[in-house]
């Protein structure tokens, strides 16, 4: 068995830091919404997986800017996207914005999803918000011919991230914790049999749901390669602050990298599951 390989980190030079405008909100489910802003410059650059940082407001309230995934980009339009929930300050903050407001936009940062050669077959799977990031995802393995399998999982029906909102052909499969929609349970509980004919799985949610996905990988399919999208309280996005160190394990042993740097998306591998989940949440929105 090969050592884990160390992660990567991200090209900062690919980063600017740019003011966008608001075009829009739109409610999705319970307690999230869809934001939407021209970011010209940022538009033209993202991959599926990288995040933005977002100043929420001109004054020193909230200080720090938020990380979110980028959900949607249209670089013809010059537009992005960000599917984010109400959970703090900040982000009832820019669920206020209005159509106009301006924004400062830091980004693209991180490392995403590798996007597979056709023919093959990707299984995302998503657990409550971690949906951000497939959107983009989803769009490029359309490009590509990517076939997709869709898994979805949440606490109950109005927190699912609509599917239709992937607006690409996939095949689905939901699962709410109450039963409300789709099958009682966790995603977990439906990803084994979804695995045989797969190629990749991506996955993104709370970290304790990915450390889940990770086991039940290992176990069943362990030569599948799986990417994780982490969570991570991440201050800056570019390594300075160093809020957002995650155990790691490398070919000299284990090491603590900052997400910003060599996530949000790493090899399922690389991550030191129990020293992560040992860690506080990352809840800082």
């Amino acid at each position: 068995m090969t050592a884990d390989p160390a992660p990567v980190p991200s090209d900062l030079d690919r980063a600017l830091s740019v003011e966008g405008v608001c075009l829009g909100l739109e409610p999705v489910g319970e307690g999230a919404v869809e934001l939407r802003i021209a970011c010209d410059p940022i538009a033209q650059k993202v991959a599926p997986g990288e995040f933005c940082q977002l100043r929420v407001g001109p004054g020193p309230t909230p200080l720090l800017r938020r990380p979110f995934s980028v959900c949607r980009a249209d670089p013809e339009a010059g537009t992005l996207s960000f599917y984010l929930g109400i959970v703090g300050e900040g982000t009832a903050r820019l669920a206020a914005l209005r159509r106009g407001d301006r924004l400062g936009v830091l980004g693209p940062l991180g490392r995403g999803f590798t996007v597979p050669p056709a023919p093959s077959v990707l299984l995302m799977v998503a657990g409550g918000l971690g949906a951000a990031p497939f959107p983009l995802l989803a769009a490029a393995c359309q490009r590509r011919g990517v076939e997709l399998i869709w898994l979805n999982g949440a606490a109950t029906a109005p927190r699912l991230f609509p599917v239709e909102r992937l607006q690409v052909p996939v095949a689905a499969h939901l699962v709410t914790e109450d039963g409300s929609q789709g099958e009682r349970g966790r995603v977990t509980d439906r990803l084994g049999p979804l695995l045989a004919g797969v190629d990749r799985v991506a996955a993104c949610g709370p970290n304790p749901m990915l450390a889940a996905v990770a086991a039940a990988v290992a176990a069943l399919a362990p030569t599948l390669p799986l990417e994780v999208s982490l969570e991570a309280p991440m201050g800056c996005g570019f390594g300075v602050c160093l809020g957002c160190a995650i155990p790691v394990r490398t070919p000299s042993g284990p090491a603590l990298q900052l997400c910003c740097r060599v996530g949000p998306v790493l090899a399922a591998e690389t991550v030191d599951w129990p020293r992560l989940l040992a860690l506080p949440p990352a809840h800082a929105a």
